[in-house]
């Protein structure tokens, strides 16, 4: 029996990029791994400078994060 990493949700939102002062679109992605952690990306597009970030999650978290309402979408940023 082989275990793989298994894709949750992802989704897709709208952020103000600071830096330069443009609408961007962000992408958040909640996979769950063969030991059953979860694993949290956090990406932009049109963004070069590679700030995408992965975050280990408990399961409280990711049930969190999955609910959370469209206004609380980037909280994982700050």
């Amino acid at each position: 029996m082989q275990l793989a990493i298994e894709l949750l949700v992802s989704r897709t939102y709208p952020f103000i990029d600071s830096r330069a002062l443009a609408e961007r679109q962000a992408r958040d992605t909640l996979f769950r791994m063969p030991d059953g952690s979860f694993l949290l990306h956090l990406s932009a597009s049109d963004r070069t400078d590679g700030d995408d970030r992965f975050v280990w999650i408990d399961c409280r978290s990711a049930l969190v994060w999955i609910n959370a309402a469209p206004d609380e979408f980037g909280m994982e940023w700050e």
